[in-house]
């Protein structure tokens, strides 16, 4: 893999349907080219280090999937401290979020962030990305079923852990 012309042969051959991967999930085609630019930068960088007998696609895949994983991850970081930036000081236009609305968006985005891995980005892709169980299960690299299972127990937990804020109302959002 060190031969520049065989990595050009290999971006050649797989940026097309590493591209459509990462737009399914991230819907913007610029951020879907940023990703793959830095899973190929990655690999580029790394080369010398791969095992001889790597399965190249697949590691590009997981590669892609994780890149993007990690894309909603830090959204969600962003979202609390967005959300901790609006508690604490005025918004931009001088008005300031009721109190309450504040609350229920710390409390659910902490409840997100508390979720099991598996689950946390199952119900991110379900419900930020508006993506099927299939598609989930595309992404993730696991079972129809076991999607359904991952979305069912994070809707568990986040309903348990918003219940003991008397915040019973909001959850219906989900």
């Amino acid at each position: 893999m060190g031969d520049k012309a065989a990595f050009e042969e290999l971006y050649m051959a797989t940026k097309e349907p590493l591209w459509k991967i990462a737009l399914t999930f991230v819907k913007d085609h610029e951020l879907a080219k940023d990703i793959l630019q830095d899973v190929y930068v990655s690999l580029y960088q790394n080369r010398q280090q791969l095992a001889a007998d790597l399965n190249v696609n697949g590691y590009l895949r997981n590669a892609v999937k994780y890149r993007v994983s990690n894309h909603f991850r830090n959204l969600l970081v962003r979202q609390r401290h967005a959300v901790e930036i609006l508690r604490d000081g005025p918004h931009k236009t001088g008005h300031r979020i009721p109190l309450e609305e504040k609350e229920v968006s710390r409390f659910i985005t902490d409840g997100i962030g508390d979720l099991p891995e598996k689950c946390r980005e199952a119900f991110i892709l379900q419900q930020y990305q508006q993506l099927s169980h299939a598609d989930i299960a595309t992404v993730m690299g696991i079972s129809v079923k076991t999607v359904e299972k991952h979305i069912s127990c994070a809707l568990r937990l986040l309903k348990k852990s918003l219940s003991k804020i008397a915040i019973l109302p909001w959850i219906m959002l989900f």
